[in-house]
């Protein structure tokens, strides 16, 4: 039956769009911090939030002996609203001739996905720039699950509230592995019956859309440096990269060709020189030197991330309603996200136009409270 009743002027309407998108493929907003957010609400767009040092193992001291402390320098990271994502349509009378559902399911639920996985990519990218990681691009098996367990632990991560978030794919490959589906080790069938691995090795397990496979245009370049660099570094001048249609960005994982153990490094940022990759900040720094004109070699990778709550904070605000000639906008909160939808007409074709908008920012408070398990898949 075609709408009637003209439900699809009002922003609500649309806000059925969430109701139909899985909760399930979209949901790193739900596995981080969220603490900062009740601060933003009274202190503007930034918050900074303190870092626990680490003072180290205690020093011997004779009592009565002369006490000289020494100062604290305390390291903050900000959380700053600098992210405003939108997807705004317009709709002829033609589509919204449809049924209501057919709106929902063909337009609204398209809307809503866009927007959860603009805000799941961001929280993807942040946590790829941990310098930790577990090296399965071999082939991904219960074992890398555990040693990314050891990893934080070592890092001196708690057992709390330990996430393990994947890729359907990279879910999928754990749910053919004996010791996450066997009956008999988990005391469940769920991974048979449901689809669902439960807890193991210290995780609650998640799927989650947004992860895939990224490979940047051109995986191959040079050092561009006739001094080459030293031991230490942490940023290289590049060319050769041709990448302008799809950039090396942060979290990708390269090699330079000679250097000391040949080390993985991760890209915590990179810089541009019409349109191609001309310069790479990473994390470790340099094992060894890098002569001019040695390979660099981009690897693409997926990850699996094995992180606590803690090692990112992350706030979202939905912008205000404030009524506007014409426009209609309501708030709704759904996944743990405020998105803000409006709807409104198109003067000049009649069209009517829904948006759905959100504003959030987002930055890595503990970057040892995250491992990547690296994946070629």
């Amino acid at each position: 039956m075609a709408n009637s009743n003209m439900s699809y002027l009002y922003p609500e309407f649309w806000a059925a769009g969430f109701d139909a998108l899985d909760v399930g493929q979209y949901n790193l907003q739900n596995f981080v911090s969220r603490g900062v957010e009740s601060k933003l609400a009274n202190a503007g767009d930034t918050v900074n939030v303190p870092i626990a040092p680490d003072f180290g193992i205690a020093s011997d001291w004779t009592p009565g002996s002369n006490i000289v402390p020494s100062a604290v320098t305390q390291t903050q990271a900000q959380v700053i609203l600098n992210k405003s994502k939108q997807i705004v349509k317009g709709f002829t009378d033609a589509e919204l001739s449809m049924s209501a559902y057919d709106l929902v399911q063909n337009y609204a639920t398209s809307m809503a996905k866009s927007i959860m996985q603009a805000v799941n990519k961001d929280l993807y990218l942040e946590l790829l720039k941990t310098p930790y990681f577990v090296d399965a691009t071999a082939g991904i098996s219960e074992d890398y699950i555990a040693d990314a367990a050891t990893k934080l632990s070592e890092n001196e991560v708690g057992l709390i509230d330990r996430r393990l978030v994947g890729s359907p794919g990279m879910i999928g490959a754990l749910r053919k592995i004996d010791v996450f589906r066997d009956v008999d080790t988990n005391g469940t069938n769920s991974v048979i019956r449901d689809g669902r691995i439960t807890r193991q090795y210290g995780f609650d397990i998640y799927e989650n859309n947004i992860i895939s496979k990224y490979t940047p245009a051109d995986v191959a370049g040079a050092v561009n440096n006739a001094a080459g660099y030293d031991a230490g570094a942490t940023t290289i001048v590049v060319n050769g990269f041709d990448d302008d249609t799809k950039p090396i960005r942060v979290g990708d994982m390269f090699k330079i060709a000679d250097e000391t153990g040949t080390p993985w490094h991760t890209v915590i940022s990179t810089e541009v020189t019409s349109k191609d990759t001309t310069s790479i900040t990473f994390t470790p720094a340099l094992a060894g030197s890098a002569a001019d004109k040695k390979v660099v070699t981009v690897t693409p990778t997926q990850s699996l991330l094995a992180f606590t709550p803690g090692a990112l904070a992350f706030a979202a605000r939905a912008y205000a309603t404030a009524p506007k000639p014409g426009a209609m906008s309501s708030i709704v909160n759904v996944q743990g996200l405020p998105v803000r939808i409006t709807t409104w007409t198109d003067s000049a074709t009649l069209n009517l136009n829904v948006a759905y908008d959100i504003l959030y920012g987002m930055t890595m408070v503990n970057p040892k409270r995250v491992v990547r398990v690296l994946e070629d898949a």
